[in-house]
């Protein structure tokens, strides 16, 4: 029994010994899959070396371009407040913007108002016009003096005038009227107020920007405005981050199949679908007209309105008569028909500027910046000269004298 059992326990081991010799190439291979200390180090080191290298890279294009004064780096806030109905104007802002196809100094009063200089507007002291409206009458891309507003003040100071412009780039026309309201309450009334109309101001004359937050002096989305604010703080910041951005968006205009400015924004602003053509939608919008009528005129001051086209509705029309956009689903004619014909109804005066401006694009000339569907300077200045030639109050003298 015992040598037996010896012999049995024997031939056991060594069957376990070559069982264990066996597995021991294999728990090798499975060792040289699991990254040794060096060769982690390695590749520690090789990425910290590119770490560097793209570091110094950047730097040095930072450098640069601040050098050769590619981009002017301002990390100064915007000019928006939380203020009325949503936002308003700062007071005294001298603010520099840089947008990637333009740049203008933006300026505001004392008052919160937007001037050629920051300082103290006195209002009052003569008679005065007052211009309400969205970012066409704030002026955005321009220099006070450039915008159309600008020159009829421009003009109209020739004439013992002034011209206070309320206009505040996004606002709709409850805002608008929020802040004239505000603003007339402790003043002398104005001899004329002068509202702009365009399909946003109509088509959202009731949306008061309640998703809109105020961070830094710059408008966001109200669940979106970390990342907003982020991106915007970089621009503000960095001339790198500016150059990529600018580099990217440049080959995204000349690979996509995009119009040079939103085109597909004013196709629903103009759309036959869009609500405001709704009766309901309709009636609330002259509604609100015929309140804010009843308001001036017991301020004894003139209301006039005035339709001012965006550039993307010409090019619409062009398109609709090339056969590239269905007639059918778009309609740009209903905003000035809407607000005309209430002002015929109320004895109002009403100033369609589509006339001159059809007359430039007919010409070929271009109406708008690059990427943005604001009017450039050679438009505004035909828009301001034929405000002046509307607006100038007629000298009698010559008209009382006698032959």
């Amino acid at each position: 029994m015992g040598p037996e059992v010896v012999g049995r326990s024997a031939s056991n081991e060594g069957s376990e010994m070559s069982m264990v010799s066996e597995a021991k190439p294999e728990s090798s291979e499975l060792r040289a899959d699991v990254p040794r200390p060096g060769r982690l180090r390695s590749l520690l080191t090789k990425c910290a070396v590119l770490a560097i290298v793209v570091l110094f890279n950047l730097v040095a294009l930072e450098v640069g371009l601040r050098a050769i004064g590619r981009y002017r780096i301002d990390n100064s806030e915007g000019y928006f407040e939380r203020g009325g109905i949503s936002y308003l104007l700062k007071k005294n802002v001298n603010k520099d913007v840089r947008w990637p196809t333009m740049s203008f100094t933006v300026c505001t009063s004392d008052l919160g108002f937007r001037v050629k200089a920051p300082g103290r507007q006195v209002v009052g002291d003569k008679p005065y016009y007052v211009a309400l409206g969205a970012s066409d009458v704030f002026g955005n891309g321009l220099n006070y003096e450039e915008t159309f507003v600008g020159i009829l003040d421009e003009k109209l100071e020739r004439n013992g005038m002034d011209v206070v412009n309320m206009g505040v780039a996004g606002h709709h026309l409850q805002e608008q009227v929020a802040l004239f309201k505000q603003f007339v309450s402790s003043r002398p009334p104005p001899r004329a107020v002068i509202l702009f109309f365009n399909p946003l101001l109509i088509g959202g004359f009731d949306d008061n920007h309640e998703n809109v937050v105020v961070k830094r002096g710059d408008l966001f989305p109200q669940d979106k405005w970390r990342v907003a604010l982020l991106r915007k703080t970089l621009s503000n910041s960095s001339a790198a981050y500016c150059f990529f951005r600018d580099s990217i968006r440049s080959l995204q205009r000349r690979f996509s199949k995009r119009e040079e400015f939103a085109l597909s924004f004013y196709i629903e602003k103009f759309s036959t679908k869009h609500p405001i053509r709704t009766p309901e939608r309709s009636k609330d919008f002259l509604q609100n007209l015929d309140e804010f009528e009843q308001y001036v005129r017991g301020l004894k001051a003139e209301l006039i309105y005035v339709y001012c086209p965006p550039a993307g509705g010409f090019l619409i029309n062009d398109l609709k008569a090339k056969g590239k956009v269905d007639p059918a689903s778009v309609d740009t004619q209903f905003f000035v028909d809407l607000v005309q014909g209430h002002a015929q109804s109320r004895g109002l005066r009403f100033i369609n500027l589509e006339p001159p401006v059809q007359e430039r694009y007919d010409k070929g000339e271009k109406l708008n910046f690059d990427s943005d569907g604001h009017y450039n300077g050679p438009t505004s200045q035909l828009v301001g000269d034929y405000l002046y030639k509307m607006l100038a109050p007629v000298d009698t003298t010559a008209l009382n004298q006698s032959p």
